[in-house]
């Protein structure tokens, strides 16, 4: 599983979707209620977060991959409050939702309490902590020799010369390599000190936040964060404005935690990856997508169809319109992603993966 986790690394590097540390703004700040606000990373970050500020401290879910664009956020919450960061929430295990976790007790002290599900901790002790050495010792460095080598050779993986342009993307990715490489020599996760298993309620002064776990989904601990007097919801990777990775998934269980984010009552949707969602119509496509795609993977394990098969026959290009992700000039990501989605899936049904 680390190893497939590795994989999610290699592959946003390949995109381009590290950036240089010394960026000077690593997300949009956009204000979704009173006291509320999503950060949207830009180009490289890859992944949101979010911060409420409160009468007294403030919130703060999900960290990004690197420790340097946390303390970026912080720089942003500066600009609005100087009230202390107390909390930080979770949303899953993931890297890029965690590695940045240290900034925060880094910055504001000890008394920092970070919350998530309680298999969400374990799955950071034995899966996220062991792929930042991975990382470091192995796919990164394997990562830049091979970039060194295509701009020494001036010939891509395919063998076809180089245009200035992927010259000078490729040399963008080394140069992020390399300073990714330099801040995974001081990555230490910093481990929840609060976990629960159903809910966790903190009532502040000025409202209340619930942290609600409904099942697994895009892991086996995710969590969502409720304001229900804002309406406003934060999903982490339960919805983004694509189809959700995969990988460590239980899709046919995702379909039900979904429903009971869905029936929070919510205006606004503050998700782990693309932009601050209004009203529900994504959350929605995203369901009728998931339901029709384990449908079909139970159909076909129901007609002794093979893996292979079923990957084949399964056709979703019905819902490719409503994910905006995978519209021009992206589209291939439609069937990238369903491929993964369908093999998840197979896997949970058929017993492959603990339920």
């Amino acid at each position: 599983m680390r190893r497939k986790m590795l994989g999610v690394v290699v592959l946003l590097l390949s995109l381009g979707l590290f950036a240089p540390s010394g960026m000077a703004q690593s997300f949009d700040i956009v204000k979704v209620a009173d006291g509320v606000y999503a950060a949207i990373g830009r180009a490289g970050v890859a992944s949101n977060g979010a911060f409420i500020v409160n009468k007294d401290d403030v919130l703060v879910v999900d960290t990004h991959f690197r420790p340097s664009w946390a303390k970026d956020l912080i720089a942003e919450i500066r600009k609005i409050t100087n009230k202390p960061v107390r909390y930080v929430v979770n949303t899953h295990w993931h890297n890029d939702h965690v590695q940045g976790n240290q900034a925060y007790v880094s910055v504001f002290g000890s008394g920092v309490e970070y919350i998530a599900q309680h298999t969400a901790r374990e799955d950071m002790v034995s899966k996220a902590i062991p792929s930042v050495q991975d990382q470091l010792t192995k796919d990164v460095p394997g990562r830049i020799a091979r970039t060194e080598k295509m701009l020494a050779e001036g010939k891509a993986t395919d063998g076809t010369p180089l245009t200035d342009v992927g010259r000078t993307n490729l040399s963008g990715r080394l140069a992020s390599d390399k300073a990714y490489l330099e801040e995974l020599k001081s990555i230490q996760i910093a481990l929840p000190t609060i976990t629960f298993e159903r809910s966790l309620v903190l009532y502040k002064p000025d409202r209340t936040i619930h942290i609600l776990f409904f099942g697994k989904g895009h892991t086996r601990g995710d969590v969502v964060i409720y304001l229900p007097k804002e309406r406003v919801v934060v999903t982490g990777d339960l919805l983004t404005n694509g189809i959700p990775f995969m990988r460590d998934a239980y899709p046919s269980q995702w379909i039900g935690t979904l429903d009971s984010v869905r029936n929070l009552d919510w205006d606004t949707a503050v998700t782990g990856h693309g932009g601050v969602q209004t009203g529900k119509e994504q959350v929605d496509r995203l369901l009728a997508y998931m339901k029709d795609m384990v449908a079909a993977v139970k159909d076909a394990i129901g007609k002794g169809m093979t893996l292979e098969d079923a990957k084949k026959s399964i056709d979703l290009s019905k819902h490719q319109a409503g994910f905006p992700a995978y519209q021009p000039p992206n589209p291939p990501g439609f069937a990238a992603a369903s491929t993964q989605a369908v093999e998840r899936t197979w896997a949970e049904l058929t017993g492959k993966i603990p339920n």
